[in-house]
């Protein structure tokens, strides 16, 4: 299993609408992935703050996507390339200024699933 993340990076004069983001942006994720991905589970999280620091805020919003394979990364990336991505993107201004950054990292959740 593989865990995409956008998370979005913070800065002085940054907004964050978490209520639009829930509302709309993620269900419109939803709907444009649809065919193009298949992913495990879709989700966000919101206020990510240091453990020790809870006033160092690390990210206002990341958004979570598991998938099972390499090949679900693949087409993942192939669909960020895509102009199927465009009303995503284009949504970016009615929700925040921040911008995010992406990633990708192997899930873990026991020894039979470790590889080398």
């Amino acid at each position: 299993m593989f865990a995409i993340r956008a998370t979005y990076i913070p800065k002085d004069d940054m907004y964050f609408d978490k209520k639009y983001y829930v509302t709309y942006h993620l269900p419109l994720a939803k709907k444009l992935l649809s065919g193009h991905v298949n992913y495990i589970k879709l989700y966000a999280e919101f206020d990510t703050r240091v453990m020790m620091n809870e006033d160092e805020l690390r990210s206002p919003g990341v958004f979570v996507l598991l998938v099972k394979s390499k090949t679900d990364v693949d087409n993942f990336n192939e669909f960020r390339r895509s102009d199927d991505v465009k009303p995503l993107r284009d949504d970016i201004k009615n929700y925040t200024n921040c911008k995010p950054e992406w990633t990708v990292a192997k899930v873990v959740m026991n020894s039979a699933d470790y590889e080398d």
